[in-house]
């Protein structure tokens, strides 16, 4: 093989608008989960869960539509800020404005959302922090074509002549 692999699918491509759309909902920076202990809060995480699960059990997981699972996670430094700006997040997610701009400018689709509960992280660098958030189900569109071949016809093979008995 002398072509090297390419990367078949671009999740920052697809993360980065719906993240966008959150930082305007919240009005807190985004960050990817591993960046939990170096923010100060307020800030929300994101963290996939589940992604690629093809929605209609597709035997390829090259072409089709598919389901990523998001953990959403709000910091904030009191309690009624983090249950504010979870339920909040959740509400806006859900709404119909919301879901046709990210249909229209993302192309994903939000399916559900959990509802919002306390969560807890162990061993974080600030003393009080309130932690709330939900899981995010979303469907997106997934193309990818593979390099080898596909023969379509063999030419001659089905010539529908009868032979002479």
């Amino acid at each position: 093989m002398s072509q090297p692999f390419k990367q078949t699918f671009d999740f920052d491509a697809m993360f980065q608008p719906l993240m966008r759309i959150i930082e305007k909902i919240t009005d807190y920076l985004v960050v990817p989960n591993a960046q939990v202990a170096s923010r100060k809060p307020p800030f929300v995480t994101y963290y996939p869960l589940v992604f690629d699960d093809p929605v209609f059990s597709d035997a390829t997981a090259n072409e089709g539509q598919f389901e990523a699972t998001i953990s959403l996670d709000i910091f904030a430094t009191t309690l009624d800020q983090g249950m504010q700006k979870s339920g909040d997040l959740r509400s806006y997610l859900l709404d119909p404005y919301v879901r046709q701009w990210l249909r229209t400018n993302a192309r994903i689709t939000i399916q559900s959302a959990t509802a919002p509960q306390s969560r807890s992280v162990t061993d974080l660098p600030f003393h009080v922090v309130h932690h709330h958030g939900f899981d995010l189900t979303i469907q997106y569109f997934r193309h990818y074509r593979s390099p080898i071949d596909v023969i379509q016809d063999v030419a001659g093979f089905f010539d529908t002549e009868k032979e002479d008995e």
